[in-house]
């Protein structure tokens, strides 16, 4: 059972990755402030879809995932743990909010658009982190001989 939901986290990260990577070239795409409204409905569609993968992500995660697992395993990594699903949260809610915004900007209001854009990298660059620390944790729990 646990390699099993080992192996869909592997696929799911892989996916999320992906995304991610249709993302940054959707906002990298460079266009004229008159005629973005083709850009803006391709990063409203892959942002759709980073938000429904992220999510499902971070709940595989939290209720199926290596999180269940350390808190059982190596107690001592409880708080960590605790503090990687509060951003979890805070994922949830900034994707959400990018996400309406990109929903409800007119195709004509280049200036919130670019803005939406820059929010989005800087969250694609908190979740890198974000990322980063949960590989360093399960490391950490290997290492301290509470994960295997």
């Amino acid at each position: 059972m646990d390699n099993d939901i080992a192996q869909q986290t592997v696929v799911e990260n892989d996916i999320l990755k992906l995304l991610i990577e249709g993302l940054r070239s959707a906002l990298a795409w460079k266009v004229a402030n008159d005629s973005f409204s083709r850009k803006l409905s391709s990063v409203r569609f892959i942002t759709q879809s980073f938000q429904r993968h992220l999510e499902r992500l971070m709940a595989l995660e939290e209720y199926d995932g290596y999180m269940v697992r350390l808190k059982k395993k190596a107690p001592q990594l409880t708080r960590a743990v605790s503090d990687l699903k509060q951003e979890h949260e805070t994922f949830r809610t900034e994707v959400r909010r990018i996400l309406h915004g990109l929903e409800h900007v007119s195709s004509t209001d280049y200036g919130t658009f670019a803005n939406l854009c820059d929010e989005l990298l800087s969250l694609l660059q908190d979740l890198e982190e974000h990322s980063n620390k949960e590989t360093d944790l399960y490391h950490e729990a290997q290492d301290s001989g509470g994960e295997g």
